[in-house]
């Protein structure tokens, strides 16, 4: 909150303004503030032609509040606090970092999958926070989540979206690269997720095309109850792509991307 300090000779004093006299005389001002007339008895125009106000009278009429200290001789004029913004979104997103605790998923160069999904799981909730989204994580920490647990906590909690954040692998081939989402089916609400997660997550990374697919077999898209996707940041199984994931800033890259997408959804 910002704060003005007058200091005054005494609380009588008034404020003096470079105001035009014009059409009006030495018994009365008549004085607007925002388009409304203020009624202020007090106020006159001084014989050289400059409008007198008495401040606490004008200080209250633009929202401020006026303090008076007869000690320090001291009149405090503090404005208004700004009103809050309204969150650009709202809804209420569970964000399931996959694998965790002896569930360690892929595991390459000494890179667990786990760790990957939750770092960029949790920079991805920070984000849609930051943008009002209430944000479940289905664990913080390396613990290990039961697959239909997961979902029993979105479905729970009426949540609007479930997205799964994985980390892929091949292990016939360690040449493939790209970003890879699923849902239960195309054609629902889960695939336009999906498709969404999946253009927002190549924008925001560069990364290559895996393509989209219906997985009707996956548990956490089977019962899930709300629009659900799963999705692959990446093949840890491809030396080139590993290097990447590892990194911090290409990891926020993919949060940005799974945040960007989750908005675009909500934004529909």
């Amino acid at each position: 909150m910002k704060r003005v300090y007058t200091f005054l000779m005494a609380l009588g004093i008034l404020l003096m303004l470079s105001l035009s006299a014009s059409g009006a005389n030495q018994s009365g001002l008549g004085l607007l503030v925002d388009g409304q007339t203020l009624e202020a008895p007090e106020a006159y125009i001084s014989q050289n032609g400059t409008a007198m106000i008495p401040l606490r009278t004008l200080a209250e009429a633009l929202g401020c509040e006026v303090a008076w200290d007869p000690i320090t001789r001291t009149v405090s004029v503090t404005s208004p606090a700004p009103p809050e913004e309204a969150p650009l979104y709202s809804g209420l997103v569970v964000l399931d970092p996959g694998h965790g605790g002896e569930a360690e998923g892929a595991c390459y160069g000494g890179v667990q999958e786990k760790d990957l999904n939750l770092a960029i799981a949790s920079q991805a909730a920070r984000l849609l926070e930051e943008a009002g989204v209430t944000v479940v994580m289905t664990r913080t920490d390396d613990s290990y989540v039961d697959l239909y647990e997961r979902t029993d906590l979105a479905n729970g909690l009426e949540a609007d979206l479930f997205v799964s954040v994985h980390c892929n692998a091949n292990v016939e081939h360690d040449d493939v690269t790209g970003v890879y989402t699923c849902a239960y089916s195309q054609g629902t609400k889960g695939w336009r997720l999906a498709q969404l997660l999946h253009q927002t997550m190549r924008e925001a990374t560069g990364a290559d095309d895996f393509g989209m697919e219906e997985r009707p077999n996956l548990a956490v898209l089977r019962t899930s109850l709300m629009p659900a996707s799963l999705v692959e940041c990446g093949f840890m199984s491809t030396e080139s792509e590993l290097a990447l994931l590892v990194q911090p800033e290409y990891q926020a890259k993919l949060a940005r991307g799974i945040a960007d997408g989750i908005l675009a959804y909500l934004a529909q």
